[in-house]
């Protein structure tokens, strides 16, 4: 019942985003084929509860992770700290907010594509996972702009929190093993 629940928002959104981009009608039609088509066959990726929840921890942990390096250099760099300003913890906030909305929106189905396309890849995955990532953060450039960097960074950023995590559940998988 859940990845139904999924498909909803998720298809909704990133056709929403298709949209709105100032890109040809033709071109609009083109990569909403494409998304249909790929949740149609990742269908049984997104049927797995600890795959999604895996990365949903990994797109809210790379959402955090720029917010607290920049409470990390807001505070390294005032010589007399008074405090943080709530003009800053409110731009902090929505800056989380739009890095969480991204991740989510963006960066999961992404990152599920990138599960999927390197599934059967051994020895050059890693590389060919994080070229995806990137790659399709670049690709962001059609709609955010000169913003695409802020996208690169946290794709990269979810990249490293998502291999981290899954490291860590396939240790815990051979350790229950043993």
């Amino acid at each position: 019942m859940y990845k139904y629940l999924l498909y909803i928002p998720v298809l909704s959104i990133l056709a929403f985003v298709i949209w709105a981009s100032f890109i040809a009608t033709g071109l609009k039609i083109a990569f909403s084929v494409i998304i249909l088509m790929f949740f149609l066959t990742i269908n049984k990726y997104l049927s797995t509860k600890s795959t999604v929840f895996r990365k949903i921890k990994a797109a809210f942990y790379a959402s955090l992770f720029p917010i607290a390096i920049a409470l990390l250099l807001d505070s390294c760099t005032v010589t007399t700290y008074n405090g943080i300003d709530f003009a800053d913890v409110y731009f902090l906030a929505s800056l989380f907010l739009i890095f969480l909305f991204g991740s989510v929106v963006y960066g999961v189905p992404v990152s599920l594509l990138s599960d999927f396309a390197t599934s059967d890849v051994k020895r050059y995955r890693f590389p060919l996972a994080f070229l995806i990532h990137v790659g399709f953060a670049v690709f962001s450039y059609l709609f955010l702009g000169p913003l695409m960097f802020f996208a690169v960074f946290v794709a990269v950023v979810f990249f490293l929190f998502d291999e981290l995590l899954r490291k860590r559940e396939i240790t815990r998988s051979f350790k229950s093993l043993a």
